[in-house]
């Protein structure tokens, strides 16, 4: 395996739903044999094995960036802070997963994609905004399965 999609997030709060759910939409598409994706939800548990096994990961989740619901965010992993704005109701910040893989020596390059979500409260449905955010956050993984590129601090947004 070379390619780890990890959809990170927890859909009992609405928004925060967007890893998982789009890594269900990239299940249902033809992806090569090197693409692993997997749902974690908010448990590293999930994804860890893989995560040692991979030479590139993709994360997607909520990230409250402060742009609009829906702005999308590509950045990489030294981007994102220690507080909880990224990684909203995880058991283990993601920034701190990826130091515990690189103390097993495992140091994949790392994409996080991350979505401005406009509603977190107790739902299983995502909000419409966010939704239809999913087909571009598959494309840009598509996109990157064929062509791997290094992340910025940029905070690219789309």
């Amino acid at each position: 395996m070379k390619v780890l999609i990890i959809g990170l997030g927890n859909p009992l709060f609405c928004d925060d739903g967007i890893g998982p759910r789009v890594v269900q939409e990239l299940k249902k598409r033809p992806v090569p044999s090197a693409v692993q994706p997997v749902e974690a939800g908010g448990s590293f548990f999930n994804y860890w094995s893989f995560l040692l096994q991979s030479h590139h990961v993709i994360a997607v989740d909520s990230m409250l960036g402060g742009g609009p619901a829906g702005t999308v965010y590509r950045v990489g992993p030294g981007c994102i802070g220690e507080d909880e704005k990224y990684g909203i109701r995880h058991e283990v910040h993601f920034r701190d997963v990826l130091k515990m893989a690189a103390f097993h020596g495992a140091r994949p390059g790392v994409i996080i994609l991350g979505v401005e979500p406009k509603n977190l409260d107790y739902s299983l449905q995502l909000s419409p905004e966010i939704e239809e955010k999913v087909p571009e956050l598959v494309k840009i993984i598509l996109t990157y399965c064929r062509n791997p590129i290094d992340a910025s601090c940029d905070g690219w947004g789309g």
